[in-house]
């Protein structure tokens, strides 16, 4: 029976803090309010920068595909096959450049005086004349185009050009707006 009681009293309950005693605990710390980072600002910066470029990924391929079709397959007479390795390199293209293109965009924007219709015209044109031809050469020859091809395409991208730059200006401040509710470059341009 001392057995058996021995064994009762062993494994019986204990009050927590005996059996907490042989625990190290460190102190209590106590911290300020103050002293602590604001945990949903942090991310708020690259989440806006991931969104921008996300968003500029999107304009650029989806813009240049929709483009591309007309231009490569119609009037420069490429085939399917080498339309689609082109476009696929462009998509590979396009997402590098997408960012650097928007901020470029920007900066010609915000360094060009003047308000109006023809000026922000005039700017959209030569930033996408003087950003995306020499791509797109590189690109059509990367893609296996003939230099007849290349020559054929590139002329008829720079007489469109005109007809581009706008529209992808005007198309990139939408998505901007739409997505970012952010005013377009050519606005801001303009309030400062």
């Amino acid at each position: 029976m001392s057995n058996k009681r021995e064994t009762d009293v062993a494994m019986s309950p204990q009050p927590l803090s005996k059996a907490t005693e042989a625990i190290p605990v460190s102190p209590p710390v106590m911290v300020i309010e103050e002293d602590q980072p604001d945990i949903c600002d942090t991310p708020a910066k690259p989440a806006s920068r991931r969104r921008e470029w996300l968003l500029d990924v999107f304009a650029m391929n989806s813009f240049s595909w929709a483009i591309a079709i007309p231009i490569e397959l119609l009037l420069a007479g490429m085939s399917w096959n080498e339309h689609l390795k082109v476009r696929l390199l462009a998509v590979f293209f396009n997402t590098v450049i997408a960012r650097p293109f928007s901020l470029y965009r920007n900066w010609v924007v915000s360094h060009m005086g003047g308000t109006g219709a023809l000026r922000n015209y005039m700017v959209d044109t030569f930033v996408f004349l003087s950003f995306q031809l020499p791509l797109y050469i590189i690109n059509m020859a990367l893609g296996g185009a003939s230099l007849v091809e290349i020559a054929t395409a590139s002329g008829v991208f720079v007489l469109i050009a005109g007809a581009l730059g706008r529209p992808y200006g005007m198309y990139l401040d939408c998505l901007r707006r739409l997505w970012l509710n952010k005013r377009p470059a050519v606005e801001r341009a303009t309030a400062s």
